[in-house]
């Protein structure tokens, strides 16, 4: 089993595997279209939301104006110039790390709000006398 899973990821880590990642980034096709793969993330949830409020206002408003463009190109059915397509390196999540804080600030209040009180009897009872 340990032998496995050594191999595995010595797999996840390997150049084969990241031609294959970025071969399918390629074929989804959003960054000849001028995306981010963050740019994907639907913003009707309220996670995302508080993600996008995060955000610096250059950076929304670039993400905007990546998906206006995106509409656009769609409309009419058309990609960009093989030289404006999104880089690798400039393909950077920048939306995901804010969404991840925003959930994990969300069940920290949820676990706070869950806290029961410990009754006055059973503190009484607990108690050790030293």
């Amino acid at each position: 089993m340990t032998s496995l899973l050594q191999s595995i990821r010595a797999l996840r880590n390997s150049q084969t595997a990241k031609n294959l990642a970025e071969w399918h980034h390629n074929l989804m096709g959003y960054r000849k279209m001028g995306l981010r793969y963050d740019d994907l993330i639907p913003e009707e949830n309220e996670v995302v939301q508080g993600a996008l409020n995060r955000l610096p206002p250059k950076e929304y408003h670039d993400r905007v104006f990546r998906q206006r463009r995106a509409i656009n190109l769609s409309a009419q059915q058309s990609e960009l110039e093989p030289k404006e397509w999104t880089k690798p390196e400039e393909d950077v999540r920048y939306l995901t790390p804010l969404v991840q804080q925003v959930e994990n600030e969300i069940a920290t209040k949820q676990a706070f709000d869950n806290l029961v009180t410990i009754p006055a009897a059973l503190k009484k009872r607990n108690t050790s006398s030293v």
